[in-house]
């Protein structure tokens, strides 16, 4: 297999992939809490994993991933790093135009954290406007429960999202700190899980969870195992190599 780490490559390793392929795999997470026993940079370790095995399964590019991303409901956890929006959009849209310059038409994000949503949308866009690179992101915790139902991934370093780290890297996870988090409401009918909600449907709450439970990650992530991570890895990389697969058919 040929290199397929960008920042493994010299400047004519890449120029000379680049006439065979004009997609790149590009990772993004961000530097936030998952409770006190998963490491802060979570959400990044699971797009950068799941980036190269898709890269290796396909043999395209994947580009290095971005570790600081937008997060503002968790941010008064300590260690949890957030980029201001407006210059996240920024970074993210240099980065991106770097690559068109060298040939880049195709980008496949690789989203690790929900935070960053709407902002590769605008940024997706800004790139197809300005330059007509089209861009496509995925989520995990969107793609697997589509995938399997029993995976509802309605966590944040719960039983899910701590199966898949495990998956990718158990060492650095201290299960002996883990802890079931109580449940987070304002009212009755408003509710957090997995953003927040009234009546099921999702509702915008500009609350500060540090604020009303102080373990830090939703949901319960006793149980969590690396043989469950291990096949949602598996199952989300093969959606991302099918998607691939389509996104080379379009034209534009």
């Amino acid at each position: 297999m040929d290199k397929i780490l960008i920042g493994e490559m010299s400047w004519t390793d890449f120029q000379e992939k680049m006439k065979e392929t004009d997609l790149v795999i590009m990772p993004v997470g961000v530097l936030e809490e998952h409770g006190q026993h998963n490491p802060l940079g979570t959400d990044t370790h699971i797009a950068e994993s799941v980036a190269y095995e898709v890269g290796k399964a396909t043999n395209l590019l994947v580009a290095p991933v971005l570790p600081y991303g937008y997060t503002t409901n968790i941010r008064n956890f300590a260690g949890t790093i957030s980029l201001d929006p407006i210059l996240y959009r920024d970074v993210l849209k240099s980065y991106c135009e770097s690559f068109t310059k060298g040939g880049v038409k195709r980008i496949l994000f690789i989203n690790g954290h929900g935070g960053n949503t709407d902002i590769l949308q605008m940024v997706s866009r800004d790139l197809f406007d300005k330059y007509g690179c089209f861009c496509m992101y995925t989520q995990w915790w969107e793609v697997l429960p589509q995938i399997n139902k029993e995976w509802n991934c309605a966590d944040h370093g719960g039983y899910f999202e701590t199966s898949l780290m495990m998956a990718v890297n158990e060492k650095i996870i201290d299960m002996t700190k883990a802890k079931k988090a109580p449940d987070i409401q304002l009212t009755e009918k408003i509710k957090y899980s997995h953003g927040w909600k009234f009546n099921n449907a999702r509702i915008n709450v500009p609350a500060n969870l540090y604020n009303l439970q102080k373990i830090g990650n939703v949901g319960d992530p006793l149980g969590a195992n690396a043989k469950l991570g291990r096949e949602m890895m598996e199952e989300y990389v093969k959606f991302n190599v099918e998607l691939i697969e389509e996104m080379k058919k379009i034209n534009f």
